[in-house]
């Protein structure tokens, strides 16, 4: 009889302790791949070309926009990008789909980080390749940018510091005409890549609306695919 009771106290103890054990629910970084995987930005937003906006304008959109008190890094770490897990080493990935445009003219889309603005020496910068869009509204495009390490640096001798990302003055995009292919850029800003009428090149692409997603991967892992970032 004692047996039985202590045996049943026993069952009742082991229940208990399984349901007070907390059922950890995988990261939603932590995907299919097993891989770390961080949603740098996903959102709809409405882009303009006229400045002033707390993006910027001007055929640049920073959803990470420091001079207007816009911090937006997404699931990324505030501190370095490339401990425990290297994200500058490892591959960022672009979805882009086109929801409303004014026309249906082709362009590139860029992501890019600009870093200590304003430094004695000029700022950091550096820049992923281009996607292509065409077709206008319903366009919907996906690519593998590549590593952040081996991008277009403004200067090669200071190059953007990826364990620093609170010096991370803008993080976007920036948006190029295909056909001549020239950065839809004036109102007071000069670039030799400047569109010849910037303001007339504007027309064709803004106001622009589109839903927007980039996610990074760490370095020796593999995208778990956009299927995981409905």
């Amino acid at each position: 009889m004692i047996k039985q009771i202590l045996s049943s106290l026993a069952v009742i103890l082991l229940i208990g302790l399984l349901a007070c054990q907390k059922t950890e629910s995988p990261s939603p970084s932590l995907l299919a791949s097993g891989s770390p995987e961080l949603m740098l930005f996903s959102d709809t937003i409405d882009w303009d070309w006229e400045l002033g906006e707390f993006y910027g304008g001007n055929s640049f959109y920073w959803w990470n926009n420091t001079a207007e008190g816009v911090v937006n890094l997404g699931e990324m770490p505030e501190e370095c990008w490339k401990k425990p897990y290297d994200f500058e080493n490892g591959n960022f990935y672009l979805r882009f789909e086109i929801l409303e445009q004014p026309s249906d003219q082709a362009f590139f889309i860029q992501v890019g980080i600009w870093q200590n603005v304003g430094a004695e020496g000029g700022h950091s910068e550096t820049i992923s390749g281009r996607l292509l869009l065409e077709n206008g509204a319903g366009t919907l495009e996906e690519m593998d940018l590549g590593s952040p390490s081996s991008w277009w640096e403004l200067q090669t001798d200071k190059p953007v510091d990826f364990c620093k990302p609170e010096n991370f003055d803008r993080i976007g995009l920036a948006l190029w005409k295909a056909e001549p292919m020239c950065l839809p850029m004036g109102q007071g800003w000069k670039n030799s890549q400047a569109c010849s009428n910037p303001e007339q090149a504007a027309l064709e692409f803004f106001p622009m609306r589109a839903r927007v997603s980039v996610v990074a991967v760490a370095a020796g892992h593999s995208f778990s695919g956009w299927q995981n970032h409905p």
